[in-house]
């Protein structure tokens, strides 16, 4: 995976940073370009968010057209929801936009690397899918 095949520019550019961010040892910033990068994509391609509730269930995918997953969320290999268990949480409610929050202000290498490597995936799948 290589940020320099995405082909969206500000997602790009939020990912630039991030990765810079990571081997510079700035973990925070890090994951603050993640956020922007992912709020980029699910504003974008909102079929590209994995709902929870879906990532661990046998029940189908849904149609690209709907809200959830158009990439199913189960099975080998399928993509995870967001990684709210690393200290930003993903909320999604109905008849509201999905939103991401700070449940803490530092984060470790581990944390930071998960973010980056969760959204640079989401973002290259994203545009295999289009």
């Amino acid at each position: 995976m290589n940020v320099g095949e995405i082909t969206d520019e500000p997602m790009r550019e939020a990912l630039v940073e991030a990765e810079s961010a990571l081997d510079d040892g700035d973990y925070v910033r890090c994951v603050r370009q993640c956020v922007v990068a992912y709020c980029r994509l699910i504003e974008v391609r909102p079929d590209m968010i994995i709902s929870p509730r879906l990532a661990h269930s046998s029940a189908p995918p849904q149609s690209a057209g709907s809200r959830g997953t158009a990439l199913g969320g189960v099975g080998t290999g399928a993509p995870r929801p967001w990684p709210s268990d690393h200290g930003v949480r993903f909320a999604m409610e109905e008849g509201h936009k999905p939103s991401l929050t700070f449940a803490k202000e530092r984060f470790t290498l581990s944390e930071a690397a998960t973010y980056f490597e969760y959204t640079l995936d989401m973002v290259l799948r994203s545009q295999r899918a289009s």
